[in-house]
């Protein structure tokens, strides 16, 4: 733990560490946080807006102790009936789109309780903060994916997946929405001089910074939060470790590989160059007996060369 009684002393919590992101961003007692977050993200039709929003799982606390590594993720359901997981996720694992499909699928499936029929499905999307690049050809940063046709026409829009990237975003990469860009700059940074110029605009963010400010002098908070903290560096530490083991060993393979494939060819070389020498014997009239002894080659590979 990070315990420390001079509270002026510690930095402030970082938005994207999962536990301070639910914080901020999944506080049934600040829903117009969670509220400014989703319409900045959300495009609905006719001009709709989220007026309300329910967080399903408002507990920051519930699967603290048992369950370190995994995300936290909120789960909200607006006034529309849409069904809403949003996530930050802060390490790559190359594996954050399949995950996502899983999630949207426990969603959608999770509603065909018995009785129901599939008229019944609400709209699911799922929002994922991700602090790592994850199209790298792509010069967006929001970058917005439902069910569409080879021309675009839409097939419905029971499910929709964003995915903002963090670190795309303060390299300039493109977000259409303004509030979002704010937002962006508040998660990214959430102290810069930036967010302090048009903090006092945005209510909403004001509010989202006031939680960051108190919930770091409380130190049981802040124990919480270090120990996610802690738990996520251990596991980025291990995926780096796994990734640079998995590196080395394929490099170490394709050396070794190359290495064989140098004796393969000297061996090669080595048979061709036995072959000329039979033929050259051959022509010269050497007895077979005289050529194999010389050349190494048996008596059915000289008889071949006749």
């Amino acid at each position: 733990m990070h315990k420390n009684n001079n509270n002026a002393q510690l930095g402030e919590m970082n938005p994207k560490v999962d536990y301070a992101f639910k914080l901020i961003f999944g506080n049934k007692d600040y829903p117009e946080i969670t509220k400014s977050l989703l319409n900045s993200i959300i495009s609905l039709p006719d001009e709709q807006t989220i007026v309300d929003v329910t967080i399903a799982n408002p507990n920051i606390d519930r699967r603290y102790k048992d369950d370190k590594y995994s995300i936290m993720d909120i789960f909200a359901i607006t006034n529309n009936n849409i069904l809403i997981n949003i996530e930050m996720q802060m390490i790559n694992r190359d594996d954050m789109i399949p995950r996502t499909l899983h999630y949207m699928s426990r969603i959608i499936a999770s509603q065909l309780k018995s009785g129901k029929n599939y008229s019944s499905l609400k709209q699911t999307i799922c929002i994922n903060f991700v602090d790592f690049e994850l199209f790298e050809d792509n010069k967006y940063a929001h970058n917005e994916f439902s069910y569409r046709t080879a021309r675009g026409d839409l097939l419905t829009n029971l499910s929709q997946i964003h995915f903002i990237e963090l670190p795309k975003a303060e390299k300039g990469g493109i977000i259409k929405n303004e509030m979002l860009q704010k937002w962006v700059k508040f998660i990214n940074n959430p102290s810069s001089e930036e967010v302090k110029m048009f903090i006092s605009e945005y209510a909403e963010i004001g509010e989202a910074k006031k939680i960051l400010s108190i919930a770091n002098l409380t130190n049981k908070i802040r124990d919480m939060y270090y120990a996610r903290e802690d738990a996520r560096r251990e596991k980025a530490s291990w995926e780096e470790h796994k990734k640079n083991f998995v590196k080395n060993l394929l490099e170490k393979s394709k050396k070794e590989g190359h290495r064989e494939g140098i004796a393969e060819g000297r061996a090669e070389g080595s048979h061709s160059a036995k072959l000329e020498t039979a033929r050259s014997m051959i022509e010269d009239n050497f007895p077979d007996s005289t050529i194999a002894k010389h050349t190494g080659l048996s008596l059915e590979e000289i008889q071949k060369l006749k």
